[in-house]
């Protein structure tokens, strides 16, 4: 208590000194002088206009652009000018300011992310099924969940955040035009393109200086060039290295941490498969991408990418460690097209990966393909959007496999599987733009059952009055099935010896969701915009491992739908304050409460905190030479259980600040203090306390 109390007071010093100038501005403002660099507050305030958000646009709510304050679904976006100001090092650490997503760190730089809450079942779960597995993550429209296990790898992602232009999120199911996977919602990551007409060089790094001793670096750079107004190439490339926090690993054996330097009397391949126990994540990645467009009609975008990552991370119960480290080595090329009124996408992923480094059976090589093909006719007020979508993913580990019986070979070969969709999407804008009716339906065919799944969505936003805009929504969603469920049939021999098989279920089918939100969004006035919304989620067909005898007596464990049911209910509020121009203030926070039905182990335990929310403030002074930006992030007390046992995860409260100063022209240098607070605590179960983190850095742009 004590903690939050200073925390709350450095805080509030912090915010008050920030309002404490606005104020005195506007109380002073005096004729200036004709120095360039003279420090006043006043002047940067007062003689500039407001910019408000009118300007931000979504395209990832109803698959065409709209004002993100006009949008029927409950979304949001991060625009880059956020971004930037943030001090997140990560793209899962910038998500920590959208409202509605719970985000937690694992080890240094290493996050999960939800929407709205955790979703797997109370208990008898592994960790693995502890990521976020229904919420579909995308970079310029292309999936790049992994679908090996499900979920998604945040240090595969070939972009950094110097790579973004701005991250699109829905929090409600986006089946229905974006198929299998986004059964909680989207995170769509559009990336940066060239400026017409311009050559440009830019280039940001930032290393720390905290006395945790936790080494971490970030560093990218990108070059990009306009050609006559058709062409836009630009590309990038960055590198990233962190260390853990600490250096002791969880035994499951001891129920406590142990050195990394002893590992080896706890298991006796420790030397292969935690190598680098202080590793938390190693990665780079070159990025190009080309957009040619001939007049309004024809615009095509190609993003091609390579990474290399490497990777300390909680993801099973493998023998006695709960560290596991994993690699992988991808590529990605993409092309989006736009012809009139005829859209198309097509992508190709490939590479090789090994999830659980050491641990025989979990390396393969890795392959997906997605298509989607849409037409959009748009007649004044109304659109219509026939589509077709493809995915398939294929896995082989024949170069790889292991021999060893008690990690026998998952994927097995060289082996595939993908679904075939299509959908019909439609809106309609009535009585001079007041009312919107957005509506939706799909149909998708899945090749490892046969099964076929149909998805919906509907939502009406209507504006009683000026500046003030109702909106309501009901969609439903579906989860794909992942190469562990479908390949995953080989017999185990234990240490004793015993044996045990896993089967594989052919009647399992994907998670199902329904969800249901309502809120308001007022503009209280050109600077002030308050809004709330009510949701409700339900999650079926929840996915856990069944084990039992067969009919020779064999042990056996096979993926089951489950009859639990979750359902998570809360609100979502946020205001934002646009006080000038040079000061932003947002505040935002999510009550939500989680209950399973035909569960009773959930009684009396709290699985996903009952509140998560944040605060920001972003000023600019010294003629805008000097940005300041503070932020707060929260969440509430909740339990981690798996079938390695539970855990509390304490409630948290994690201040940052970033300061920059541009020396010249638009090179700046700058100082980032994540949690300066200090509150050391752990986020996840069995991973890293979390201490404070200080970095300084410089950004160039030529």
């Amino acid at each position: 208590m004590k903690r939050y109390i200073t925390t709350f007071r450095i805080y509030s010093l912090a915010l008050l000194l920030l309002l404490s100038g606005v104020a005195g501005a506007q109380d002073n403002a005096q004729d200036h002088s004709a120095d360039l660099y003279k420090f006043t507050v006043e002047q940067d305030i007062l003689n500039l206009k407001f910019e408000g958000n009118a300007a931000v646009k979504i395209k990832s709510a109803s698959g065409y652009e709209e004002d993100i304050a006009r949008t029927p679904y409950a979304a949001a976006v991060l625009t880059r000018e956020e971004i930037e100001n943030s001090g997140a090092l990560t793209i899962p650490e910038v998500l920590r300011l959208v409202p509605g997503l719970f985000v937690q760190q694992t080890t240094n730089g290493m996050y999960e992310v939800y929407i709205q809450g955790r979703e797997a079942l109370p208990a008898g779960e592994g960790l693995r099924d502890a990521r976020s597995k229904t919420v579909l993550v995308m970079i310029n429209n292309t999936p790049v969940n992994n679908a090996f296990d499900g979920g998604v790898l945040w240090e595969t992602l070939p972009v950094s955040l110097q790579d973004v232009e701005r991250i699109e999120v829905v929090q409600s199911p986006s089946t229905v035009f974006f198929g299998r996977d986004a059964a909680s919602g989207i995170i769509n990551i559009i990336t940066r393109s060239a400026e017409s007409g311009k050559i440009g060089v830019s280039g940001t790094s930032q290393r720390s200086i905290s006395p945790s001793g936790a080494h971490t670096s970030y560093s990218q750079a990108s070059v990009g060039a306009g050609i006559r107004d058709k062409f836009l190439v630009r590309l990038s490339g960055s590198y990233n290295s962190t260390r853990r926090f600490q250096d002791t690993d969880y035994i499951y054996s001891l129920n406590r941490y142990v050195a990394a330097d002893s590992l080896l009397f706890y298991q006796s391949t420790a030397a292969k498969t935690n190598l680098y126990g202080s590793l938390g994540r190693q990665d780079y990645a070159l990025n190009s991408s080309v957009r040619y467009t001939s007049g309004e009609k024809f615009t095509i975008d190609a993003f091609l990418s390579s990474q290399h990552s490497e990777a300390q991370t909680i993801y099973g119960g493998f023998e006695e460690l709960a560290l596991a480290r994993r690699t992988s080595s991808l590529s990605l090329a993409n092309i989006n097209g736009n012809f009139y009124n005829l859209h198309a996408q097509v992508s190709y992923m490939f590479g090789s990966q090994d999830l659980a480094t050491g641990y025989p059976g979990y390396q393969f090589d890795a392959r997906r393909m997605n298509a989607r093909l849409f037409y959009d006719f748009n007649k004044k007020n109304f659109h219509i959007m026939p589509g077709l979508s493809y995915q398939m993913n294929g896995y082989d580990d024949t170069a790889h496999q292991s021999g060893d019986s008690r990690y026998p070979d998952i994927i097995s070969g060289n082996k595939s599987f993908n679904n075939y969709g299509v959908f019909l999407k439609a809106a309609v804008s009535l009585l001079d733009d007041k009312l919107t009716l957005d509506g939706g339906i799909r149909r998708d065919v899945y090749s490892i059952n046969r099964k076929t799944v149909m998805n919906y969505q509907a939502a009406a936003g209507y504006s009683p009055i000026d500046k003030v805009m109702v909106h309501a929504s009901y969609a439903t969603g579906t989860l794909g099935n992942f190469a562990n469920e479908a390949f995953d049939g080989g017999t185990r021999t234990n240490i004793d010896g015993s044996t045990w098989q896993r089967t594989v279920n052919p009647s399992l089918t994907g998670t199902q969701t329904r969800n249901i939100t309502g809120g308001v969004r007022v503009s209280a006035s050109d600077k002030i915009q308050v809004s709330a919304a009510y949701f409700t989620t339900t999650y079926t067909g929840l996915r856990s491992e069944k084990t039992f005898k067969d009919s020779t007596g064999v042990l056996t464990r096979e993926w089951i739908n489950t009859a639990t049911k979750l359902k998570r209910q809360g609100v979502t509020a946020s205001l934002s304050a646009n006080v000038s121009s040079k000061f932003k203030v947002r505040a935002f926070a999510t009550w939500q409460k989680t209950t399973f039905s035909d569960d009773t182990t959930a009684s009396h335990k709290i699985y996903t905190p009952d509140y998560v929310g944040g605060l920001t403030a972003a000023f600019r002074t010294l003629l805008d030479r000097m940005t300041i930006n503070t932020s707060l992030y929260m969440y509430g007390t909740y339990t981690m259980q798996t079938d390695r046992g539970a855990e509390s995860i304490a409630s948290k409260v994690i201040p940052d600040l970033k300061v920059s100063y541009k020396f010249w022209q638009e090179h700046s240098v700058f100082i980032n203090a994540r949690n300066f607070t200090n509150t050391s605590r752990k986020e996840f179960i069995y991973s890293d306390k979390v201490p404070a983190l200080y970095l300084v850095g410089v950004n160039l742009n030529f």
